[in-house]
């Protein structure tokens, strides 16, 4: 079910680029009648939420030295 994850990631990937007002009509029209795609899909973004942007910032204690 290789199409499967890169369809959720497709939409996943796309709905980043939104607003949170927007997204709903667009996982509305990506993901149509298919519940399950749309819960997958959200629950991506929601996990990407939570991530906040630990990434971008230096360990606590860390110097430049």
């Amino acid at each position: 079910m290789k199409g499967d994850s890169e369809r959720e990631i497709a939409i996943f990937t796309e709905a980043l680029k939104l607003s949170s007002r927007q997204r709903d009509a667009f996982l509305q029209r990506s993901c149509g009648s298919e519940k399950e795609l749309r819960r997958k899909v959200e629950a991506l973004l929601e996990a990407y939420g939570r991530l906040g942007n630990f990434l971008e910032e230096p360990p606590a204690g860390a110097s430049d030295d």
